[in-house]
């Protein structure tokens, strides 16, 4: 009977210290059914041993179950690192109910931060939770009843998704956007090692700069970090006038915006809400009209290089040269954004003999002899979600999609834009019963991350969106043109140029199903002038070829062929040329030039007049980027 009396007391106790903490209290968020989010008050005093034993790893761990709640004891361990117990008959236990002994299981822990703690529960925890009175065992509902979980402290459970449209005050009860609530059983096993990031929020000040340690999954002051914590190293918010706060723009609206704002040559956007247009201005971040919101803002990462060599921001500086957007050369540029970065409100520089001052205020730079101005852009360069995939570990980003598997015949990890032995591309898929198919790319594969990059060269993603990259597969059409370069091969001279060149061709969508089935045909040249000949035309540059490429309506989508061309040797086109020239030596008196050009020294264009010296290797389908933001 003393043990009984002993264990009366020692809950009256547990009752008092339970009691003692109910002002404070903790949330708790389900990452999964065996991954438990607790998260501490910020006055909780975290420098007792036992919260120094936690971070270390170095705790004794005892959890029972019973029908309302479950009891979590920590002690600290004063054996070796790592031993965990099951056991209930703790002397420090507290709940406020008593102990059941419906069951236990292994929990792991793991400190987060100061004020966050990752508690892992066994795969099998879940079968000691009973389902309340007139529910079955095992129904879909039993899990939630874990929604009662008592951890020495009154806890209070959160679990709906994050939504960046809220204000970013509310940001304190947001749940880890990087793992769902609930994760099928199946999938338990694929939860990340690393921990969750902490929870985004900004702050208030707009002087202050985005976390890079956030953006790393590093920081471990969690909320109480003295930085903005954003999905992307850029973040975009709306100030209402009304509310006297700062509104995150939408998620999906984020990446849209920033794209253009990266634009140099765009300076007046619309944002819409609703119904309600408002006219954005990047130069002063103003709003005209709106009734809901009046300013801008724009948030960034750190621009240091050397601290964050990976995420760190880059700007690029331009001045206006006749309505064209120019970049300052490398070490001007340098100086006035390290003058920009040090709130210097002008600087001086000579170009050449000129001297030139750039008032930073205005944005204006003023020749100082003939007090001549133009107007200055600095603005950011751009970085998609793509790129930044690797390194980014807010968790923001979606779950990566399933392995692309090669279709048969296929090898969607080469570069399709090097040389390969084969006679057929090596990302081909050959059907025996087809003389022609178009076949998409998978997005994220090496090939078609190759053409995406060798297209956005010239056509940055800031200007359009590749909706589709296919390949054309027509082995009537391959065959002549290997053949051809193949000949080619056998009689180029020795030459510093390559043989073949991959370039672009602007066409309509109705031209482009005819050029897939039969081929460009040099036969109907000239409906797009023939300043170097009568033939088919073809450039270097994907945003030339875009001056040809027609809008296909209604959904706006253009279309460019990247085109496999046996350029070979080169001479000066004319307009009245329906075949190249003959070339002008005595040791080959008959034979002509293969291709024409428009400049001999820097050919930009190029022109065959012989089907079987082209292929249409991929043909692009792409939109431009609306000027218009839904908010």
């Amino acid at each position: 009977m003393p043990s009984s009396r002993k264990g009366k007391k020692r809950k009256s106790a547990d009752s008092v210290a339970v009691l003692k903490t109910r002002s404070k209290p903790s949330k708790v968020t389900f990452l999964s059914p065996s991954l438990v989010l607790l998260e501490i008050p910020a006055d909780t005093n975290t420098s007792l041993p036992v919260w120094e034993a936690m971070r270390s790893q170095l705790v004794d761990i005892a959890w029972t179950v019973n029908p309302y709640s479950i009891s979590v004891n920590l002690t600290p361990l004063t054996a070796k690192k790592g031993k965990i117990t099951t056991s209930t008959q703790t002397e420090s236990t507290s709940t406020l109910v008593p102990p059941s002994t419906t069951g236990q299981a292994q929990m792991m822990i793991q400190a987060l931060s100061p004020q966050q703690i990752l508690l892992s529960l066994s795969q099998n925890s879940t079968q000691f939770l009973p389902s309340p009175p007139g529910q079955p065992q095992n129904s879909p509902s039993t899990s939630t009843q874990a929604n009662s979980i008592i951890v020495c402290l009154p806890l209070f459970i959160t679990s709906p998704q994050p939504s960046l449209h809220q204000t970013s005050t509310l940001n304190q009860t947001q749940v880890l956007p990087s793992i769902p609530t609930l994760i099928p059983p199946a999938k338990q096993q694929a939860l990340p090692v690393e921990p969750p990031p902490s929870l985004f929020h900004t702050k208030i000040s707009s002087d202050i700069q985005i976390c890079d340690n956030f953006l790393l999954n590093v920081c471990h002051a969690g909320s109480m970090c003295n930085r903005h914590h954003t999905p992307y190293p850029f973040h975009w918010q709306l100030w209402c006038p009304v509310s006297h706060n700062w509104i995150d723009i939408p998620h999906r609206s984020q990446v849209s915006l920033e794209r253009l704002y990266c634009d140099v040559n765009q300076r007046v956007i619309c944002i819409k809400d609703g119904n309600v247009k408002s006219q954005l201005d990047f130069t002063s971040m103003d709003l005209d009209h709106s009734c809901k919101y009046d300013q801008v803002r724009r948030l960034t990462n750190s621009d240091c290089p050397i601290m964050y060599p990976v995420l760190a921001s880059k700007w690029k500086i331009y001045w206006l040269d006749h309505f064209i957007w120019r970049e300052y050369s490398q070490t001007l540029s340098t100086l006035l954004l390290k003058k920009m970065s040090e709130k210097e409100p002008e600087c001086s520089y000579f170009i050449g003999s000129q001297e030139y001052m750039l008032d930073f205020t205005t944005m204006v730079q003023i020749n100082v002899t003939t007090r001549f101005y133009r107007e200055v852009r600095c603005r950011p360069v751009y970085r998609s979600p793509d790129s930044m995939k690797p390194y980014l570990k807010t968790g923001i980003q979606s779950d990566p999609a399933e392995p692309v598997s090669d279709p048969p015949g296929a090898d969607l990890s080469v570069d399709p834009l090097k040389e390969f032995s084969s006679w057929y591309p090596p990302v081909w898929r050959l059907a025996s019963e087809q003389d022609f198919s178009l076949v998409e790319l998978p997005a994220g594969t090496a090939a078609y991350r190759s053409v995406q990059h060798f297209f956005h060269e010239s056509l940055p993603e800031t200007e359009v969106d590749i909706i589709s990259i296919q390949q054309v597969e027509n082995l009537l059409h391959w065959d002549k043109y290997q053949r051809h370069k193949a000949h080619m091969q056998k009689h180029q001279e020795v030459s510093a140029e390559p043989l073949e060149r991959h370039l672009f061709h602007g066409t309509n969508k109705e031209a482009s199903e005819e050029i897939c089935r039969i081929n460009f045909d040099p036969r109907i040249a000239g409906l797009n002038g023939t300043s170097c000949g009568f033939g088919s035309y073809f450039s270097i540059s994907a945003s030339y070829s875009n001056t040809y490429s027609a809008i296909a309506r209604p959904n706006g989508v253009h279309h460019m062929f990247l085109v496999k061309v046996l350029v070979g040797t080169v001479t000066q086109g004319m307009p009245n040329y329906r075949r190249p020239p003959l070339i002008t030596s005595k040791k080959t008196p008959i034979d002509r030039y293969d291709t024409c050009v428009d400049d001999e020294e820097n050919p930009t264009m190029f022109v065959v007049f012989d089907s079987c010296q082209c292929y249409p290797y991929y043909l692009i389908k792409y939109k431009d980027l609306p000027k218009e933001i839904e908010v």
